[in-house]
């Protein structure tokens, strides 16, 4: 490669810093001139109780009653809530690992919640461990609707003081669980041997005994990018899809998209590039993708990129059978939009983002009634003058909501009312 890893990573502090000054783009409630000063009172002081409002990063999921659950991370521990009114009131929190540890709690490395078609209920986190940038994936499993937790497991087999991080989590139709993460043992390899090696590697381990045990960990790709989060769903088949920002020669920043299910031939063809954008950087941009597969195996993406072809926020429908990007589109083009989001529901396909005018913070959603052909005109759902989390899409039965948290205003569940965005539609 034409720079080492170690120069990589000092360019990556320096991108980091540039953008968060012309941007915005800051990895955790970035959004904002607040210092804190505006917290709410509950969330004051390192005795503040564990609430969703001062948990920053939390992650929901609504069960197949309509109970609305939430994952959150406070002072080493990650807690579970529900609420039974769509986030208006939450029952006490409850800590799901006894012993606290350094849980990482950035808005691209939460901690990550879902819930099984009898009630089952699985987190994973990612764990700070002694070493640069070194971490572990850590996995627990509630039987009993939340009353008791099993002891954490470490789910990476790879024990080195090394990355494993970055987590995303899935059920398929079966109830299989997979675990995909950002893993560094590659590199480390490398290294060790006197070679390059770009990035880092896509690991996936699945569980199909409701989280008792995780099989051996497999790799999905080399070269992933190293630091942002990855994106998961269920494809037609029943088969998962993951879409990750990728390293092309030389240190370019596009995305690739693979699937895997839980046979020995775990990749349906090699991971496919997904986007081509030209955004060429030595550093990981802390910025992940999203995505949402519909019924016709189309997965609908979005994604942030600043590359010499495109720039803002983009959104683009890849094929999965003809594996080709279709239909690519500016969600928006200004260098102070972040954190997109995508969701097919039904016929319609919602996105929603963040983006920052220097005073304020707004959160934005555009609707699509025809399957991302054309979209409505962006409204704005809610703001803030203080940091924010990124948003998140989550849908109960054909109701659409943004997940919000804002450091102000702590914790809030958010419809979008497709009738809000209007007739008009933007080419």
């Amino acid at each position: 490669m034409a720079r080492s890893i170690w120069k990589s990573t000092m360019w990556l502090s320096l991108w980091v810093g540039l953008l968060v000054l012309q941007a915005g783009q800051a990895a955790t409630h970035g959004h904002g001139k607040g210092d804190g000063a505006s917290l709410l009172p509950e969330c004051q002081g390192s005795t503040a109780l564990p609430s969703p409002n001062c948990g920053q990063t939390p992650t929901p999921a609504f069960d197949r009653q309509g109970r609305l659950w939430l994952a959150f991370a406070r002072q080493g521990h990650v807690y579970l809530t529900h609420s039974d009114d769509l986030g208006s009131s939450f029952a006490p929190p409850r800590a799901v690992n006894r012993i606290p540890e350094a849980v990482s709690s950035d808005g691209e490395n939460r901690p990550k919640l879902a819930i099984g078609k009898q009630g089952e209920i699985y987190l994973s986190w990612t764990v700070k461990i002694p070493g640069r940038y070194a971490g572990n994936i850590r996995f627990t499993r509630s039987l009993d609707g939340g009353e008791t937790f099993s002891k954490p497991l470490t789910v990476n087999d790879d024990r080195a003081p090394i990355s494993h991080r970055f987590d995303a989590m899935i059920l398929d139709a079966e109830g299989r669980i997979y675990l995909v993460w950002i893993d560094k043992r590659d590199l480390a390899a490398a290294k060790k041997a006197g070679q390059e090696y770009a990035g880092a590697a896509i690991y996936y381990a699945l569980s199909d005994d409701l989280g008792e045990s995780f099989a051996f960990n497999r790799k999905l790709a080399d070269h992933s990018c190293e630091c942002c989060r990855i994106a998961l769903d269920l494809d037609g088949d029943d088969r998962v899809v993951a879409l990750w920002r990728h390293v092309y020669p030389v240190n370019i920043r596009d995305h690739a998209i693979a699937r895997l299910g839980p046979d020995s031939q775990t990749i349906r063809g090699l991971p496919v590039r997904a986007t081509d954008d030209g955004w060429r950087i030595d550093g990981c941009p802390h910025h992940g993708p999203d995505l949402s597969v519909d019924t016709q195996q189309q997965a609908h993406l979005v994604w942030f990129t600043q590359g010499t072809k495109n720039k803002g926020l983009m959104y683009g429908r890849f094929d999965l059978r003809k594996q080709t990007l279709e239909n690519q589109y500016a969600i928006d083009p200004t260098g102070a939009a972040s954190r997109p989001q995508v969701l097919v529901v039904g016929d319609r396909l919602y996105t929603a983002w963040k983006s920052f005018d220097g005073n304020q913070t707004k959160l934005l959603a555009s609707v699509s009634f025809d399957q991302g052909e054309r979209w409505s005109d962006p409204y704005a759902l809610a703001q803030t003058t203080d940091g924010s989390d990124h948003p998140q899409l989550i849908a109960r039965d054909a109701q659409v909501f943004v997940s919000w948290h804002t450091l102000a205003e702590g914790y809030r569940l958010l419809p979008i009312q497709a009738a809000d965005a209007g007739v008009r539609h933007v080419e």
